[in-house]
């Protein structure tokens, strides 16, 4: 059994005794994959609850931040839904669903494209700039929080970490046909 800090869960060891009944001793890729799975999965509810006085979610959020970083690059003229769908790695179907809850929320504008008339440009209003630029300093200090359980120490190593990870990750993206995901 591969070492752990912590005690595994009934349904971790059911899982861990399954792999080596199948002829898999080393269970580390499947354990780190779990741990790095649900700590994403459990910061995401608590990023989502610490929004909620805002009336966004973290999609909505990421959204947001998405078009008032495009918007400080200079671009006046907004982004379609499927840069913005690529950029997000979602489907245009959740980002239409996103922006329509942004838009009933006065957040964002659609706008003619003047390159395509046939198509939409997304970007913020008034309203939404406003949200963006007070939610933003207390959502850090509230996931800056999250992880004051890491000493200054640990949370350098793990961004490390983690960096390093996702650029082999890149690496391997690059390497698969997934026309769907782009890293850039």
């Amino acid at each position: 059994m591969t070492k752990s800090a912590t005690p595994l869960s009934k349904q971790e060891k059911e899982f861990h005794d399954l792999l080596l009944l199948r002829g898999v001793e080393d269970t580390r890729g499947f354990a780190l994959m779990r741990a790095l799975m649900a700590s994403a999965r459990m910061l995401e509810v608590v990023a989502d609850h610490d929004l909620q006085e805002t009336g966004l979610s973290m999609p909505r959020f990421r959204l947001l931040v998405w078009l008032f970083l495009d918007e400080k690059r200079g671009n006046t003229e907004g982004i379609s839904p499927s840069v913005l769908s690529h950029h997000q790695h979602i489907s245009k179907n959740t980002v239409s669903s996103l922006l329509a809850s942004l838009e009933e929320q006065g957040l964002i504008e659609r706008t003619l494209s003047s390159e395509d008339k046939r198509s939409f440009k997304i970007r913020l209003t008034k309203s939404g700039r406003t949200l963006i630029q007070a939610t933003l300093p207390k959502h850090n200090a509230a996931l800056t929080h999250v992880f004051a359980t890491l000493n200054a120490d640990e949370q350098k190593n793990l961004l490390k970490i983690l960096g390093k990870l996702r650029e082999s990750l890149i690496e391997q993206i690059k390497h698969c046909e997934l026309d769907s995901y782009k890293t850039s």
